[in-house]
């Protein structure tokens, strides 16, 4: 009893010391923890990845060959490290020809996949930005035709992984290293899923030299929330609090986008008839033998379904201050009829409101909208355009992009994407 009174006296007359020691001793503690489970976890995957390089392969094969296009500066440098620690040993074990290719500069990941050859599936280790970059260059070396087309992995290394964190959910230290592995175990276990794609074009003043068109897997985003998110960085200095001083600081701030006027025209969704199926089919030059494929023996089934509504514009004067277009791959809506989903936020918002959903949509949580609406198709014009006077901006899968006339053709289920095959 003499020896705990002792303790404690002496604790509290050190309570500086003593607090520190604490705080030291538990950090550590933790430190310990999250590594031994993390060797673990390696050590598990590593096991089923060397199950899978130990396969007999035949003298008419080669290894599988997957090109990773790596963005060094994704997550504030981090990318390479966790690629190295957790990605590539996966692949490595499974017997794989992996081929890094790191990127430069925005746009160089487009470039890559252009130039892309010789390869069985591309593994893109950034965020959702390299993702676009990737899927926008494929699409448009392929011209939208299945023929070449590659399966695409994602490791969730970016800042950004909206459709990664559907695919592989992931939180803190060991389930972000859980979700990486889980993303390379399914290049190499080769279970994929196809994936919906949302064709945007962009408008430059209605001429024919109007750029080629971006092709995304998740979302657009434009108006005050999208404009408050891109400043998050700004704060870093709040460490993880940063993503919610972003609203409390710029909740009454002019430079964010309040008044949202546009008009929108779309087509209501359809599961697939002559109009939306029969033209991709006249547009693609093909061989005879290629008349058999998957796609056009479904792309002739449609042909003899008539739906008149498919072709049909429907207009709505659009006001809000916050509008979102995302696809079905990040949505828990399991419909069978492709869509794009339309989310229209409230008119106008008070500063508690401001903050309030900000916060919410940080914690995972979906904004309240006014009206939702789903389509096939849609055009819209900004009332107000970017110009030199006053930017404008909204975002593609998170990318910055003028505020131009836009329109947003959804492509569905086009693209293959390594998933888990639990998913499936």
């Amino acid at each position: 009893m003499a020896f705990v009174s002792r303790t404690l006296r002496k604790i509290r007359n050190n309570w500086k010391k003593s607090t520190f020691a604490a705080v030291v001793l538990t950090y550590g503690y933790n430190w310990t923890e999250n590594y031994v489970q993390t060797q673990e976890l390696m050590r598990i995957y590593c096991e089923k990845a060397s199950n899978f390089g130990r396969q007999h392969i035949p003298e008419n094969k080669t290894p599988r060959t997957v090109t990773v296009i790596l963005n060094p500066n994704a997550n504030k440098r981090s990318a390479v490290d966790e690629f190295e620690k957790y990605c590539a040993p996966i692949f490595h074990l499974a017997g794989f020809l992996v081929n890094i290719v790191k990127t430069e500069s925005e746009g160089h990941a487009r470039k890559l996949v252009q130039d892309l050859n010789n390869t069985d599936a591309i593994i893109v280790a950034g965020g959702d930005g390299t993702l676009c970059e990737v899927v926008t260059g494929l699409l448009r070396r392929t011209g939208e035709n299945n023929t070449g087309l590659v399966p695409i992995g994602i490791l969730p290394l970016g800042r950004n992984n909206t459709l990664a964190k559907s695919l592989f959910p992931g939180g803190h230290h060991l389930q972000k290293v859980k979700s990486l592995v889980d993303a390379s175990m399914a290049v190499v276990e080769e279970s994929t899923k196809l994936v919906d794609v949302m064709k945007v074009e962009i408008s430059e003043n209605g001429t024919e030299d109007d750029p080629k068109p971006i092709y995304a897997l998740c979302n657009i985003k434009w108006g005050a929330y999208r404009d408050a998110e891109v400043l998050k960085e700004k704060y870093w200095y709040y460490g993880s609090f940063r993503k919610y001083a972003t609203y409390i600081f710029n909740g009454l701030k002019d430079s964010l986008t309040w008044k949202i006027n546009a008009n929108l025209a779309y087509s209501p969704p359809c599961e697939g008839c002559s109009n939306c199926s029969v033209k991709k089919e006249r547009q693609t030059n093909q061989k005879w033998f290629q008349r058999f494929s998957k796609e056009n023996i479904q792309n002739n089934k449609y042909a003899r379904v008539l739906n008149p509504e498919c072709a049909t514009m429907l207009e709505k004067k659009v006001e809000t201050s916050d509008l979102v277009i995302s696809t079905s791959n990040i949505s828990s809506n399991n419909s069978d009829i492709p869509k794009l989903h339309l989310s229209i936020g409230p008119k106008s918002i008070s500063y508690l409101d401001f903050v309030k959903q900000g916060w919410s949509s940080e914690k995972g949580n979906q904004r309240k909208f006014e009206e939702n609406l789903d389509a096939r198709s849609m055009v819209i014009e900004p009332q107000e355009t970017w110009s030199e006077e006053k930017g404008l901006w909204f975002s593609i899968d998170n990318d910055e992009f003028e505020v131009k006339p836009i329109k947003i053709t959804l492509v569905p289920k086009f693209i293959p994407m390594f998933c888990k095959k639990e998913s499936l």
